[in-house]
């Protein structure tokens, strides 16, 4: 019988450590999720001007990837591997590793914050609504485009947009859902969406290109809690060291000359600095 008990307890013993190493082992795995070691950094980016998007000459460029340059080059970071994704896409690509930031205007939510690192805000933008020229179906506000019933509007997928009309309580059907706002714009010209729901930023720049087809809702009435969307880069949480580094060079360079006169031309100024940068 002793020796039985003495089997038992050791058997016991092992089976205890079998467990423990295993739990170890998983642990020692979640912990270790993909960190960026350099030089190289991959930046994912959408199209979606005038926030980020590839020009004619090739380059990557919006208000969004040249924030990056400026502000990497000031900590010593590069090269910069541009990588496009859809922006719905982007925040699964960096956890999977696949990159290891984000720069294509995404806001700050709560929901994606629970997701990744945000770095502080680079901008600070309203939301608008682009329609067809003359805005045949008098559309003023999101809330005007949820309560009428006959009206589809494309929104991007993921967006912010998108879970505001949600949450008016317009229901999927009349939501034409896109992966960038390219299709939206040919959704709206087309006429299988009444309007395309996005930021001001982006609404106003296709406005500018397609003065003929397409124009931005005035007035526009924003909901009367709305609040301005935030963008900001996006990094893995392992990536504290790389985000704490950017926020540095942010301090420095958001609202100096430097910065107004490089995303002048994709329609931000003083109007759409962050608050943290405002005297």
């Amino acid at each position: 019988m002793g020796k039985l008990w003495g089997y038992l307890a050791v058997s016991a013993l092992a089976a205890c450590g079998v467990i423990v190493a295993l739990l170890y082992i998983r642990g020692a795995d979640q912990a270790s999720g993909p960190v960026w070691s350099g030089p190289e950094i991959r930046i994912g980016y959408s199209s979606e001007a005038p926030y980020s998007f590839r020009a004619k000459d090739g380059d990557v460029t919006g208000q969004s990837p040249e924030i990056a340059k400026a502000v990497l080059e000031k900590i010593g970071v590069g090269p910069i591997r541009w990588v496009l994704l859809d922006f719905g896409k982007a925040i699964p690509e960096l956890l999977a590793g696949r990159i290891d930031m984000i720069a294509n205007g995404l806001f700050i939510t709560p929901y994606r914050a629970a997701k990744v690192l945000f770095s502080l805000p680079y901008s600070r933008v309203l939301p608008g609504l682009l329609v067809r020229r003359g805005n045949p179906r008098d559309l003023h506000s999101y809330a005007e485009v949820a309560r009428k019933v006959d009206v589809t509007a494309a929104v991007l997928d993921g967006s912010v947009e998108q879970a505001e009309l949600t949450a008016l309580g317009m229901p999927p059907r009349r939501l034409f859902v896109v992966p960038d706002p390219m299709a939206g714009l040919a959704a709206v010209r087309a006429g299988r969406a009444d309007c395309l729901a996005l930021s001001s930023p982006t609404v106003s720049w296709f406005a500018h290109q397609s003065p003929d087809e397409v124009a931005v809702a005035e007035p526009f009435y924003e909901a009367p809690d709305a609040v301005p969307g935030e963008s900001a880069f996006a990094f893995r949480a392992a990536d504290r060291d790389l985000a704490d580094r950017v926020n540095a060079a942010l301090r420095s360079y958001i609202g100096t000359p430097e910065h107004e006169k490089r995303v002048e031309m994709f329609g931000f100024g003083p109007h759409s600095l962050p608050a943290w940068s405002r005297p």
